[in-house]
């Protein structure tokens, strides 16, 4: 009796802690308030597509890799070493799972990872798809199907499979149900196929561990994690590219919280991805450097320098005088669909910083023809508009309802016109 009312209260009491967390934490303000952003080009420019494309855009391209991210490479082609099918009829006779063993070069890195496919069995012609970096790898986000291989020794993952259930139930709990791993029925009925990358593999998130790859990935000058992250989903669209059972006009990144980060510059620097979910990227992601709101510049390179280059932490107590923010990023993108994912008691991403920074890239937009963001507050999902941000209760993690959100938006986009 002892020992099980032991185990109860271990698992029960981190989430009596989450839920009085999510009943004290006050709620995000819908209200919009202060400045949007500054405009895109100097008082003395002009917006036209001509300039923007030859001029405006490349240089912001420039200006993000000096300033905050450091080099983002494309490098070489993937190389495909192995293609396997993993399980045919997975997920209830739903799909089919393959595993690609991929070589990545890039100046004097290169990396051996896997990419695995869930796609629809029986689709008729070539599907859209869905990349996603997770956190705890494909083994775990496939729940240790056979065959699927787990990250490389050095990636410093989190053990989600190892341990007792109630870990894993722990995790669940606080960060949602779809934290290490999507919904994949959903997601199949609905049409999509998803391909799943570790960017771990690349660099481990870690402090120390991440140096040794970063100086090899750019030996010309300090670059950040999350540009090399932004390269693996770079290096999947090369593989999907190329197999005709994806259609290469319907190429999707998904990323939650620092994946967020990297799925969004990785729109802003490839073509290639026509669409891009970023849920709850904050600070160096969707949401305003100067917006003076959730997590500071100080607060996320002193807890994560290997994430930017040196520079961005030089804007530590100083965001007014950087000369680039995420308006601008988001801009880069224009007028691919942007879907931005928030919680109403995640303060520390700032959605209504995210709010202010798609407003901000609305003048871009409008030079191809969209309005950008229509929605008339944070509330106001409009997964038409070709940036949306959707909102649900409660705080940082990924759920059901992000997931139905995210899927109205991709179904508006990659669905719905054709």
């Amino acid at each position: 009796m002892r020992k099980a009312f032991l185990v109860a209260l271990i698992i029960l009491f981190p989430l009596a802690l989450v839920g009085c967390v999510s009943m004290a934490l006050p709620r995000v303000n819908d209200r919009v308030t202060g400045e949007t952003a500054r405009p895109v080009l100097n008082a003395d420019g002009e917006l036209t597509r001509a300039v923007w494309e030859s001029e405006q855009a490349p240089a912001l391209r420039q200006a993000f890799q000096d300033e905050v991210y450091g080099p983002v490479l494309l490098g070489e082609m993937a190389e495909i070493e192995s293609h396997d099918i993993m399980q045919e009829g997975a997920f209830g006779g739903r799909a089919i799972v393959e595993q690609f063993q991929l070589r990545l070069r890039v100046n004097e890195a290169e990396w051996q990872t896997p990419l695995v496919t869930v796609r629809p069995m029986n689709a008729e012609g070539p599907v859209p798809v869905i990349v996603l970096q997770t956190f705890c790898g494909n083994l775990a986000a496939l729940r240790g199907m056979d065959g699927v291989m787990g990250p490389n020794a050095a990636s410093g993952a989190p053990d989600c499979m190892g341990g007792p259930a109630w870990q894993r139930a722990i995790m669940t709990s606080i960060f949602g149900e779809y934290i290490a791993e999507p919904p994949f029925e959903m997601i199949l009925d609905r049409g999509y196929a998803v391909a799943l990358i570790y960017p771990g593999d690349l660099v481990p998130d870690n402090r120390t561990s991440a140096m040794a790859p970063l100086a090899a990935y750019s030996p010309q000058g300090q670059s950040g994690a999350i540009a090399t992250w932004a390269y693996a989903y770079s290096k999947a669209i090369d593989v999907l590219e190329t197999r005709p059972e994806y259609d290469s006009e319907r190429m999707a990144v998904w990323g939650h919280s620092r994946n967020g980060k990297s799925a969004l510059l990785a729109g802003a620097f490839d073509p290639r991805i026509d669409l891009v979910i970023s849920h709850q990227s904050g600070t160096g992601g969707t949401t305003l450097t100067r917006s003076y709101n959730g997590e500071s510049v100080a607060q996320i390179t002193d807890g994560y320098p290997h994430w930017f280059n040196e520079a961005y932490a030089g804007y530590s107590d100083r965001e007014a005088e950087i000369p680039v923010d995420q308006h601008q990023l988001i801009a880069l993108l224009a007028p691919r669909p942007l879907l931005i994912g928030g919680a109403w008691r995640d303060r520390w991403s700032d959605p209504m910083g995210s709010y202010q920074a798609a407003r901000g890239a609305n003048p871009v937009y409008a030079l191809y023809g969209s309005q950008g963001l229509r929605q008339s507050g944070l509330g106001d999902f409009d997964p038409s508009g070709d940036i949306a941000i959707t909102m649900r209760n409660g705080l940082h993690g990924v759920n059901g309802n992000d997931w139905t959100g995210f899927l109205a938006f991709l179904d508006a986009h990659f669905m719905d016109e054709r």
